[in-house]
């Protein structure tokens, strides 16, 4: 069944999920959370900038890359 627009989570809740995420020391890659939360990868990437403006996550922090 395709999700609606209201069953999307919002940039708040998603931004906590990944710094929670971060948190725990979770690997994960930029393509992982586009699919898991139903965004583009672009999304993904300014998600994960506004994180590290805000140093909600380290300014070291880097996606794993996925396996071929």
């Amino acid at each position: 069944m395709k999700k609606g627009l209201l069953d999307k989570q919002s940039r708040v809740e998603r931004l906590r999920e990944i710094v929670e995420r971060v948190k725990r020391g979770e690997n994960f890659s930029a393509f992982d959370l586009a699919v898991i939360h139903d965004v583009s990868i672009n999304v993904v990437y300014r998600d994960i900038k506004a994180l590290r403006d805000e140093v909600l996550i380290p300014a070291d922090w880097q996606f794993t890359r996925k396996e071929r």
